[in-house]
């Protein structure tokens, strides 16, 4: 994980309604310039750049077209990337583990949905198996067991007390937490790590395995009291790794009328 902080400049655009419009280019730029330094410090040393590995086995056109912007990304801030592409899905399994043993592979990402929800003899979904079978040294989403225990658990870092090997945090998660950090009010990084969010009240609203449940859970790991809502429950995260389902005569309405912040569909309240 990079040390690049969240910019301080102005990053919220007013607009003619009531909401405020959010640059995230502006956010991103520091951490894609980190990048580039890093890929030009590895050139000059005479070392290719790291190599990401995507791997695509079916026909879906969203996953097709994330495949094409993560290539585009990565090629933008001179990093390799190389697709392949699965006949059958059930060739994944090999093709992932192929790519997890080779020294050449520094990162993997697999374009779901590949066997959905379908009911598998490996767990829950096959889906969610193959995710569990990426190496954490791959794992650029941190959506291996590794990394989801180690979130849920507020597990900073792989090599306690040494603190040199940061846990890969969900990628799609960490965007909405940076995008709030540059938002005032939101984060206080005057006080210490764990308590940046510290009196803040933020409801989620869904909790899939992606987005939604990640998201609530590292905004509680930075302090804050969390209603995670989703279709037929709410719980409530606590700092401290604290989890209880609320009363069922909380409503979603209810709820969001605690809070002050409110994400939903990646958007701010």
């Amino acid at each position: 994980m990079s040390s690049t902080t969240t910019p301080t400049t102005t990053v919220t655009i007013p607009s003619e309604n009531k909401g405020t419009k959010v640059d995230v280019t502006a956010i991103a730029k520091p951490f894609r310039e980190d990048i580039q330094r890093r890929v030009a410090d590895l050139e000059k040393a005479g070392l290719e750049p790291p190599l990401l590995v995507g791997l695509l086995a079916n026909t879906d056109p969203a996953a097709r077209k994330y495949a094409e912007w993560t290539g585009k990304a990565c090629r933008a801030d001179g990093l390799r990337y190389e697709l392949r592409l699965i006949d059958s899905p059930i060739d994944v399994e090999n093709a992932l583990n192929s790519a997890n043993d080779d020294p050449a592979v520094h990162g993997i990402i697999v374009y779901y949905p590949i066997f959905g929800q379908v009911e598998s003899f490996s767990g829950t979904s096959q889906d969610d198996y193959l995710r569990d079978t990426i190496s954490y040294k791959c794992d650029v989403e941190g959506l291996c067991h590794t990394y989801r225990t180690n979130l849920y658990r507020n597990t900073r870092f792989l090599d306690y007390p040494t603190k040199n090997l940061k846990c890969v945090l969900p990628c799609t998660a960490l965007s909405v937490v940076k995008i709030l950090e540059s938002i005032p009010n939101c984060y206080d990084k005057s006080k210490p790590i764990g308590r940046h969010m510290e009196g803040q009240v933020v409801t989620v609203i869904n909790r899939s395995e992606v987005v939604g449940r990640p998201l609530a859970a590292m905004l509680a790991n930075d302090g804050a009291d969390v209603y995670s809502v989703d279709i037929n429950s709410i719980y409530l995260f606590r700092a401290g790794g604290r989890l209880e389902k609320v009363s069922e005569d909380e409503t979603p309405e209810s709820v969001v009328r605690k809070v002050r912040i409110q994400v939903s569909n990646y958007c701010f309240y």
